[in-house]
C-alpha cells in the first residue's frame, strides 16, 4: 500500500482478515486501525470505565473483539484518559459511539453497511469500501474531533452565549422578516407601544392595550397607545383619556 495515509491498515487487514465475517467487523476494523492512528491504544473489550494503568496498552486488536455480531465494545486509552468505543449494528446500519469515560462527552457516526462497505474479503484493504477515502473523513469529522475540538456544547457554554453583552446581535423575528433592537426603557426613552400590531403575526409586546394606572404611572399616555379604560364610570370622573376621543356636539343633552 502505497499511500502514507493508509500506513499500518494493510498490516491490520493481515492479521484480522480470518477473524472477519462480517461488514460492520470490516467498520470496526477500520475504526480501531483509524484511533491506533490518531494515538488511541487499546486496553481491551468491554465498557468497565475504570483505568488500570498497569494493563498493557496496544495497537493491536483485543481477542474477542468481534465475539458479539450485533454489538462492539472495545476500551482505548490516549493522554491517560480512558474511551470507551461502542458499535450497535440495527437492520443495515452500524452506529458507533465514542465515549470519553472521564467527562462523558460522546460522538457518534453511522455507517450503511451495504453502501459503505462492498467486499468483506478483499486482498486489497482499500477495496473493501465503496471509498474508503470518505469513510476515514467521516472518522475524524464525526468520531475524533468533536472531543478534541472543544466537546459536545453543554447548556452552561449555550446559555453564556445568550446572555451575552448589549453589543450582541439585533433578534430576528423570522415570520415578520424585520430585525428590532432588544426593548430598552430607560430615562429619555419609552417603548412604541402598538408597533407589534403593524406584524400580522404578532410581536414583541403583544396589542395595542395599555393601562396608564399602571406601570409607568397616572396621565402618563406613550406613543402609539390607545387606551381603553375599565368602567363603569360616572360621568364627573371620566378617566384619561377618553375612550371615545372627542364627543359630538352636545353630547350632554339627552334631548339632541
Amino acid at each position: 500500500m502505497d499511500d502514507p495515509k493508509h500506513y499500518g491498515l494493510e498490516m491490520m487487514w493481515a492479521l484480522q482478515k480470518r477473524n472477519v465475517d462480517s461488514k460492520a467487523d470490516v467498520v470496526i476494523l477500520l475504526v480501531h486501525w483509524f484511533l491506533t492512528k490518531k494515538g488511541f491504544r487499546n486496553v481491551g473489550v468491554g465498557d468497565d470505565k475504570t483505568l488500570d494503568n498497569s494493563v498493557e496498552q496496544s495497537e493491536l486488536l483485543p481477542e474477542g473483539w468481534n465475539g458479539n455480531k450485533t454489538s462492539y465494545a472495545l476500551r482505548y486509552t490516549l493522554n491517560n484518559e480512558l474511551y470507551i468505543l461502542h458499535g450497535t449494528v440495527s437492520e443495515e446500519t452500524l452506529i458507533v459511539n465514542l465515549l470519553q469515560a472521564k467527562t462523558v462527552q460522546v460522538s457518534n457516526a453511522a455507517f450503511n453497511l451495504n453502501t459503505a462497505v462492498q467486499s468483506i474479503n478483499s486482498a486489497d484493504v482499500r477495496l473493501l469500501f465503496a471509498d474508503i477515502g470518505a469513510q476515514i473523513t467521516r472518522l475524524d469529522r464525526e468520531l475524533v474531533k468533536p472531543l478534541h475540538d472543544g466537546g459536545t456544547k453543554n447548556s452552561g457554554s449555550q446559555t453564556s452565549a445568550r446572555s451575552a453583552g448589549s453589543n450582541a446581535a439585533p433578534i430576528r423575528n423570522p415570520s415578520y422578516g424585520e430585525e428590532r433592537s432588544r426593548l430598552q426603557i430607560g430615562r429619555g426613552q419609552l417603548p412604541q407601544v402598538g408597533q407589534a400590531d403593524l406584524n400580522p403575526f404578532g410581536g414583541l409586546g403583544g396589542g395595542m392595550l395599555m393601562d396608564p394606572l399602571r406601570g409607568m404611572g397616572p396621565g402618563v399616555r406613550l406613543p402609539g397607545a390607545r387606551i381603553d379604560p375599565i368602567g363603569p364610570f360616572n360621568r364627573n370622573n371620566r378617566p384619561f383619556p377618553d375612550p371615545d376621543h372627542l364627543p359630538p356636539p352636545g353630547y350632554d343633552d339627552m334631548f339632541m
